[in-house]
């Protein structure tokens, strides 16, 4: 079983297992997820958004104990780099009109930061070290004098906080009947890089949009399980005039959002959880608040 926690419920976690949180509860948890893991039943895999939300852990110590504790319980899985996965809903998507589109299989549950980045593994000396590399990437190393990485850098976040808060504004300048096509439009627009990257190497036809049409281009975005669900967030956000966007939404769309894609639990905040479950939508992994819920469907293992 692949569990996937977000950010806050690491730091939850490592909260319990540092001793700041002694309550029944707290050993309980750590108790039953420490044999879950060590049996093997469940894998919680980090992504690059944890490796980057750590990252920005203002202080060396506590990016340091939080790090251990993800390297512990992760024991060093990770999950496909988003652009990766991205890319190969759109081949499957893709295949489905176009017979010469041959989608490649999808490696979603790997190892190392490279797995979680989309970037070659280690090679040569350090690929005999690799191990104690990635450990580094999280902990840091006390032999070498190295703190565990730091950036503050915001950019994308920003951006993406922008966006969202530009949808109210947008979607006045259009009749209520046409913001649905708007929102396949924009997720059409993000899709622009690996479309044309996907057409290049299959040697789709040029007139792909006019031979796909309005409506086979929608069914190639709701046949990509990220893109659905893209929609679906982006459609709560248009319902709700009142909704306040956030520095974090943009890790919370495309870590908790792409997990709820593909792992079997996603352990994830409130907000986010209530936002996926509205419209009676469906995701693959199964949404929970709290992490004691884990082991309620592991039946108590």
């Amino acid at each position: 079983m692949i569990v996937y926690l977000d950010q806050n419920k690491w730091i939850e976690l490592a909260k319990m297992v540092n001793g700041k949180d002694n309550s029944i509860r707290a050993k309980n948890v750590v108790r039953d997820l420490e044999a879950a893991v060590e049996s093997g039943h469940v894998v919680i895999p980090l992504s690059a958004i944890h490796y980057m939300e750590t990252a920005r852990v203002k202080s060396a110590s506590l990016r340091s104990k939080l790090g251990a504790v993800m390297w512990h319980y992760s024991k060093g899985y990770t999950i496909a780099a988003y652009p990766l996965v991205v890319r190969h809903e759109l081949e499957v998507a893709l295949s489905k009109h176009f017979p010469e589109v041959h989608p490649k299989p999808l490696q979603f549950l790997g190892r190392g930061s490279s797995h979680a980045f989309g970037i070659s593994a280690p090679t040569g000396l350090l690929s005999l070290i690799e191990e104690e590399v990635e450990r580094s990437m999280l902990v840091g190393n006390k032999k070498l004098n190295m703190e565990p990485p730091f950036f503050q850098s915001r950019k994308y976040q920003e951006n993406f906080k922008s966006h969202l808060v530009s949808l109210h504004t947008r979607k006045k300048e259009l009749e209520k009947e046409k913001w649905e096509n708007w929102l396949y439009a924009i997720l059409t627009v993000d899709i622009a890089k690996p479309l044309h990257e996907v057409s290049l190497q299959f040697s789709l036809p040029e007139d792909l949009f006019d031979r796909l049409g309005e409506q086979g281009m929608k069914s190639v975005i709701n046949d990509m399980p990220t893109r659905h669900l893209d929609l679906h967030l982006h459609k709560q956000i248009l319902r709700n005039p009142n909704y306040a966007a956030k520095i974090t939404d943009l890790e919370d769309w495309t870590g908790v959002g792409v997990a709820s894609c593909y792992c079997d639990v996603v352990v994830c905040e409130k907000h986010m959880a209530d936002m996926l479950r509205r419209d009676g939508f469906k995701t693959k992994g199964r949404i929970e608040t709290d992490l004691e819920k884990i082991f309620v469907i592991l039946g108590g293992t």
